[in-house]
C-alpha cells in the first residue's frame, strides 16, 4: 500500500514538472520560429534568422551565386509522422558595386527580385516560402519545421531535376550531416490553426 502511494507521489510529480516544462519549452521554439496562417497556407516567420551571413556571404562576395534549399515540413502531434512536405530553392547574388543581392526563385514560373539590402533578401526568401494546411484539424497540436542549406552542384545534381525538385532526394539531402562550407539551420515550433490569426490569402487580396 507504501509502495503504491509512493508511486502515484512520484507520477504526480513527473505530471507537475512536465507540465511547468512544456511552456518553456514552447516559448523558446516561439523566439525561432513561428507562422502566419495566410488562406489556407501556412507561412514562416523568423525574424532572428540571418543566413546571408558567415561561408555564404563570403561566396557571394566572391561573386559566386550560391544556391540555398529549403524545405517546411509539418508533423502531427507525434512530432514523427509527417503530415506534409514543400520543398523551395532560392538562387542568391551579390552585386559588388551597388553592394545589394538578387534573389531568383527558379521554376514554371519563376520570380526574381533585384536591389536588396541583406534583410530584405533574407525577408522576401521567407515570404515566399509556404506549405498548405489543408485538411488539419484546427484543434489538433502540430509541429512545423523550417530547414534550410545551401547546396553545392553535386547536391543539386542530386536533388533537382527536369521536373523540378526530387522530394526523396531533398530528404536523403537534409539528413546527412551537412560539411562545414555547407552552412544549415533547423527551426521549428509547436502549434494549432486555432490559436492563428487567419489573414485572407495573397491571390484574394491582390484580386
Amino acid at each position: 500500500m507504501a509502495r503504491n502511494a509512493r508511486t502515484r507521489a512520484i507520477s504526480r510529480r513527473g505530471w507537475l514538472l512536465a507540465g511547468l516544462a512544456t511552456p518553456l519549452f514552447r516559448g523558446r521554439a516561439a523566439e525561432n520560429l513561428a507562422a502566419v496562417f495566410d488562406g489556407d497556407m501556412l507561412r514562416p516567420v523568423a525574424p532572428a534568422l540571418h543566413f546571408l551571413t558567415g561561408k555564404a556571404l563570403d561566396r557571394l562576395e566572391s561573386a559566386q551565386t550560391v544556391v540555398f534549399l529549403s524545405q517546411l515540413t509539418l508533423f502531427h502531434e507525434d512530432h514523427a509522422t509527417v503530415f506534409r512536405r514543400t520543398p523551395q530553392r532560392f538562387f542568391v547574388s551579390f552585386d559588388i558595386w551597388e553592394e545589394r543581392f538578387k534573389v531568383t526563385i527558379p521554376g514554371a514560373l519563376p520570380q526574381s527580385k533585384l536591389g536588396l539590402t541583406a534583410a530584405q533578401a533574407e525577408s522576401w526568401c521567407l515570404e515566399n516560402l509556404a506549405i498548405s494546411a489543408w485538411g488539419m484539424a484546427p484543434e489538433r497540436l502540430f509541429w512545423l519545421r523550417f530547414e534550410l542549406r545551401t547546396a553545392d552542384p553535386k547536391d543539386l545534381s542530386s536533388v533537382v531535376g527536369d521536373t523540378g525538385i526530387s522530394i526523396s532526394g531533398l530528404i536523403e539531402l537534409f539528413s546527412r550531416k551537412p560539411g562545414v562550407k555547407d552552412p544549415n539551420w533547423v527551426l521549428e515550433t509547436r502549434l494549432r490553426l486555432a490559436d492563428l490569426d487567419r489573414s485572407p490569402s495573397r491571390r484574394a487580396r491582390i484580386g
